[in-house]
């Protein structure tokens, strides 16, 4: 059990920016776990979601056919345990 949650820990995820979606899809957002972040700590005023690195095509599919309608850049982090289990300030 130990080494299962030291794998899932150290697993790489992709944090995944949904600038300037439609207002009026952000019920859709929140429904697939997307979390809304205000811009006040120099972040991206948009939707974003964690997903695991080998899901990440899955998304930027989603929100391509199903959130913009179109193909989009999108703004990613890849996030690792150090950035994760990190102390900041």
């Amino acid at each position: 059990m130990l080494a299962t949650l030291l794998e899932t820990a150290r697993r790489k995820t992709v944090r995944i920016w949904a600038e300037q979606s439609p207002f009026d899809l952000r019920g859709e957002l929140k429904k697939r776990g997307y979390r809304w972040n205000a811009g006040e700590d120099g972040r991206p005023r948009a939707w974003f979601i964690d997903v695991d690195e080998e899901k990440r095509d899955d998304e930027i599919a989603y929100l391509r056919s199903s959130i913009y309608l179109r193909d989009v850049d999108l703004l990613m982090q890849t996030i690792t345990a150090l950035d994760r289990f990190s102390v900041r300030g």
